[in-house]
């Protein structure tokens, strides 16, 4: 055999031990990753918010091998049942016991309030605050008197959610009525302004909804010409048809000043003038001295 042939028989060998060491070591490999101890671990299916309340629907198993198991890691759902986030959990990731509030730790008044909501506080008293019988949970519409001319009141918001009672935002069934200084609204944007500026501008009073309650209230609003119009004719016509009587060319006593019988008396050059009034009707009158 020629020194070329047994140099190349030699390379041959040598790639051969070199593959068959090469695939050892792959199947190998392959063993041992079957071989690897594997662990169950909770992770989050989708990303889970701060302060939120963790679900068995948020949740998912999951086998990783046991060197990639994180230290501070949840590895059973029940665990798991009522805790509170403390900070967000991103899909995919492992909960961890330090993303989580302490056992029996109550969030702030921030939990409770709905994403598109924001918490909005006023002053009540016996009568504002229905004689302390809300609740937190309860719905109420919220009634405005602004002192215009004439006074009116209007239903300014309706069908709203009482968060808290002074510093309750829980609600006792067997808890009896008891009054409070302030109350808690959950109110979107635009409901907390027309709440602030209609307590700036007049007065507010709460009115309780049952349970059952539909609908909306009314929407038209209230003034005192509707309760009392001949108090406030000039806004109407409930008094066009009225006469005056006069002895002479003088502006008329305005509608608005007493109407019952009433005798005024004005001196002049011949006498005494007197005014003397009959519901709507005016007469003068002069009496020499």
């Amino acid at each position: 055999m020629g020194l070329k042939n047994k140099v190349l028989l030699f390379i041959a060998v040598s790639l051969g031990f070199i593959s068959a060491f090469l695939v050892y070591n792959y199947l190998a490999g392959l063993t041992a990753s079957r071989e690897a101890e594997m662990v169950d671990v909770v992770v989050a299916l989708t990303r889970i918010p701060a302060n939120t309340e963790i679900r068995a629907n948020m949740l998912a198993w999951k086998k990783i091998p046991k060197e990639g198991l994180h230290p501070d890691a949840v590895q059973n759902l029940q665990d798991l049942q009522g805790r509170i986030t403390a900070n967000d959990i991103f899909a995919g990731e492992q909960v961890l016991w330090s993303r989580l509030l302490p056992q029996g730790t109550v969030p702030g008044l921030a939990y409770h309030i709905p994403e598109d909501k924001r918490a909005i506080t006023v002053a009540v008293n016996e009568v504002i605050g229905v004689a302390g019988f809300i609740k937190p949970g309860d719905k109420v519409d919220v009634i405005a008197t602004f002192d215009f001319d004439p006074p009116q009141s209007a239903t300014i918001l309706q069908n709203v959610t009482i968060l808290a009672i002074a510093q309750e935002m829980h609600s006792d069934a067997d808890k009896d009525a008891s009054l409070s200084t302030s109350v808690t609204f959950a109110l979107s944007p635009n409901q907390a302004e027309r709440l602030v500026l209609a307590e700036s501008l007049g007065e507010i009073r709460l009115a309780l909804r049952p349970p059952q309650a539909v609908g909306i209230a009314s929407a038209q609003g209230t003034s005192t010409y509707d309760i009392v119009p001949l108090a406030y004719s000039k806004y109407g016509d409930a008094l066009a048809g009225r006469q005056e009587v006069a002895s002479r060319s003088e502006p008329a006593a305005p509608a608005s000043s007493p109407l019952p019988s009433a005798a005024s008396a004005a001196l002049n050059e011949t006498g005494i003038e007197i005014e003397i009034y009959r519901g709507t009707k005016r007469e003068v009158q002069l009496v020499n001295e």
